[in-house]
């Protein structure tokens, strides 16, 4: 049985693809004691709790970006200073997820210190797009020299796809590299659906509502889509700095009937929103291994997305948008023709789903862990 402190900057309630990486990971790991250690980003949280298996420590921390950014303040970081050092007479790993945290560069500075055991899990597979020239700017100051700190000191890097492995590869080095541990899903009670083709297809997007997701791309189609008279709806889920400027976007273009922006939902209620739509649409400019393309598939929905990040790794290459190529018209073009192959595609969704529910099974990928 090991001790296990695992340090994400976001952790439950907070909605994103690290977080449910984290959870669903650790909850599966039932023979060690596992410790997330995560930013305490609302007052009303709890210092500590326990979700299921799991202890959940949240440290005092400063909000730098509005819902994006937090730093452990002075006692934050003698919270986490004691937690490390308190752990190096145990059989302690530290384990990291996402090397653009300031929290992450501490435990990977302190780990080296007290001489723990340091394991980062890597899920970004570009360089920081979002946010203004000045955020990009100290983002990629950061990576380059932290984060590159955290890369290069811990024992070993799993990246959470192949895609984060071949980014990694070309842009650092000194890295000692574990398997990839997949990004997965829980396929209890899943099999492959062959559906008709619906009449007026519904269309979905679930992700943060910002320009580094294609978000203006996907509803300038939308717009293109209506005025060539194609009969469809187009669903948003998920919330972020554009949601304002998109609503008005919508509302100047009169496209309040074709689409529907829901605002963000509890990740339950997200889950069972899937089955009630066809096409799921996911128009990234960057990615890791984008978990909501898994749920999307595993719940028998089409997939148009750009070829992005390990997105390759789970639906065929040739299926996917050249990110280079991506533009309003052509995504317009891409939803059109994925509905009128709609038969020829479910044919060949049922190998994809047959083939990636072997590669993004959590317990294969756990077992690639502790073997490792």
């Amino acid at each position: 049985m090991k001790d296990i402190l695992v340090f994400s900057a976001f952790y439950k309630p907070h909605l994103g693809g690290v977080e449910k990486y984290v959870e669903n990971f650790y909850k599966r790991l039932s023979n060690h004691k596992v410790t997330v250690v995560t930013s305490k980003y609302d007052k009303s949280l709890k210092k500590k709790e326990k979700d299921e298996n799991l202890n959940i420590v949240r440290v005092d921390s400063i909000q730098i970006l509005k819902d994006k950014y937090y730093i452990p303040t002075l006692k934050g970081f003698k919270e986490v200073k004691k937690l490390i050092r308190d752990s190096k007479e145990s059989n302690t790993e530290i384990h990291t997820h996402t090397r653009f945290y300031l929290n992450n560069f501490l435990a990977t500075l302190l780990a080296r210190k007290y001489k723990v055991n340091h394991y980062h899990f890597e899920h970004g597979s570009s360089f920081v797009q979002d946010g203004s020239s000045i955020v990009r700017l100290f983002a990629c100051i950061f990576d380059q020299t932290l984060g590159k700190y955290i890369l290069a000191k811990s024992d070993l890097v799993f990246p959470i796809s192949e895609g984060v492995r071949k980014f990694l590869n070309k842009n650092y080095k000194n890295i000692k590299f574990g398997p990839t541990l997949y990004n997965s899903y829980d396929f209890k009670g899943r099999e492959y659906k062959n559906s008709a083709k619906p009449t007026n297809p519904k269309l979905l997007f679930v992700g943060r509502l910002v320009k580094s997701k294609g978000v203006y791309e996907l509803v300038e189609a939308a717009k293109i889509l209506k005025e060539d008279g194609f009969s469809f709806t187009l669903t948003f889920i998920g919330d972020g700095s554009e949601k304002d400027s998109l609503t008005k976007y919508i509302e100047d273009n009169n496209l309040n009937k074709h689409i529907i922006l829901k605002g963000k939902l509890p990740y339950t209620e997200t889950q069972s929103e899937f089955p009630k739509y066809d096409i799921f649409i996911n128009p990234s400019y960057t990615e890791g291994l984008p978990t909501t393309v898994l749920e999307a598939l595993f719940n028998n929905l089409l997939i148009i997305a750009t070829d992005v990040g390990g997105t390759n790794e789970i639906i065929p290459k040739k299926l996917l948008m050249n990110r280079e190529k991506l533009s309003p018209h052509n995504l317009a073009e891409h939803i059109k023709d994925t509905f009128n192959r709609w038969e020829e595609l479910k044919l060949k969704y049922k190998d994809i789903y047959k083939e990636d529910k072997k590669k993004f099974s959590w317990e294969e990928n756990i077992k690639k862990y502790l073997d490792s």
